[in-house]
């Protein structure tokens, strides 16, 4: 019985972050598949580039 309740116990806090890194993955999945959305209010046109990177955002109507 001791032997068992080491062996749960060396195996833990592996365990503990396995289940954190799988849950963090999904969180991440589901928020890039749900996108980010950004509302921006200005008086004048902006673009907005990554550079190399394929994200890109042009304002095309401004809101006053």
């Amino acid at each position: 019985m001791n032997d068992l309740i080491s062996l749960l116990t060396a195996w833990r806090w592996p365990g503990a972050v396995a289940i954190s890194a799988i849950a963090i993955s999904r969180a991440l999945i589901a928020l890039a598949r749900s996108g980010i959305r950004v509302e921006i209010f200005t008086r004048q046109p902006i673009l907005v580039g990554t550079g190399r990177a394929p994200l890109q955002a042009e304002v095309g109507k401004v809101r006053i």
